[in-house]
């Protein structure tokens, strides 16, 4: 995950320049006075999580990049702009396919929120967690009110901009775990009942996931990487681990990680070899480690013993 951004700009011409990678648009003001606008972003990987908010109220005209889809959750503190002259209410789910055109008044005071996922990264995803494309998908994608779900997405991108390390916290440190939570975000609302696969799919499927997780107990597989693997959707990924394990797929793959950190510590329990184990296994935070750790196993890594 990219360093933290927060910029403060009070030229118009500075701010449109900054988020020049996102849309081509012209920002112009819509009432005179001092421009106090702010601008924090950061990056998992290729995915972009923005926050904006001006003093004045704006007007952007133009066109999103043709390489990244937008979803934007419409909270109370930007709720009253208006975009393609329709009315954003709170608990709104604004999604922005690329190339799209732009028309977006914004109010004084409002603090818009977004992320950006790759267009290829959402081709991928869609392709495997949904069997279509993204456009074939997107009819299915909740763009009504769901106050639910829009807080949940507000909260994550309040979380990615105010912990360096909330992403890997949340199982959300790289680019596709966290456009494929939140995409599944968007698209669930919409969906019907899961299929139920027969207890013999249900087994083929974490039997092969799970084959992926302990080949790569140091570079743990993304959910797109184990539907791609098992050939079958997110949701009866899901499901399938759920009806046999107990777990999300996710979960699963952290405890076999922990359990394989814990053989390693007691075979070298001679060594200070807690931050070593650690790196060996792929966890970038040794302090997320050690809490992990002991909420697992009832003692830090520094106290485990030969047994």
């Amino acid at each position: 995950m990219n360093p933290l951004l927060r910029s403060r700009y009070r030229e118009i011409e500075l701010l449109q320049q900054a988020l020049g990678h996102i849309w081509d648009v012209e920002i112009t003001r819509s009432a005179p006075g001092p421009m106090e606008t702010t601008l924090a972003a950061t990056r998992v990987d290729h995915c972009l999580v923005y926050r904006c908010s001006s003093n004045i109220p704006l007007l952007c005209t133009g066109a999103r990049s043709d390489a990244l889809w937008t979803i934007s959750p419409i909270t109370n503190s930007c709720s009253g702009g208006r975009f393609r002259g329709l009315q954003l209410n709170a608990g709104q789910l604004l999604l922005l396919d690329p190339g799209g055109e732009v028309y977006q008044q914004v109010a004084a005071d409002q603090c818009q929120m977004a992320i950006s996922i790759p267009t290829s990264l959402v081709e991928r995803i869609c392709l495997a967690e949904y069997g279509m494309t993204a456009d074939a998908l997107w009819p299915n994608w909740n763009t009504g009110i769901n106050a639910k779900v829009t807080a949940h997405i507000a909260t994550l991108i309040d979380r990615l901009l105010s912990d360096p390390w909330a992403a890997t916290r949340w199982g959300m440190d790289s680019e596709a775990n966290l456009a494929g939570h939140i995409i599944s975000l968007a698209v669930t609302a919409g969906e019907g009942p899961a299929p139920r696969p027969s207890l013999a799919q249900r087994r083929r499927i974490v039997r092969v996931a799970e084959a992926l997780m302990r080949g790569r107990l140091n570079n743990p597989p993304s959910i797109l990487e184990l539907c791609e693997a098992t050939h079958v959707s997110r949701r009866l990924l899901f499901y399938a681990f759920r009806e046999l394990l107990g777990r999300t797929p996710s979960a699963h793959a952290k405890i076999l990680r922990l359990h394989a950190a814990r053989r390693r510590i007691v075979l070298r329990s001679h060594d200070r070899c807690v931050q070593q184990v650690a790196t060996d296994l792929g966890f970038g935070h040794l302090g997320q480690f050690a809490i992990d750790y002991a909420l697992l196993f009832g003692e830090s890594p520094s106290k485990t013993r030969p047994i």
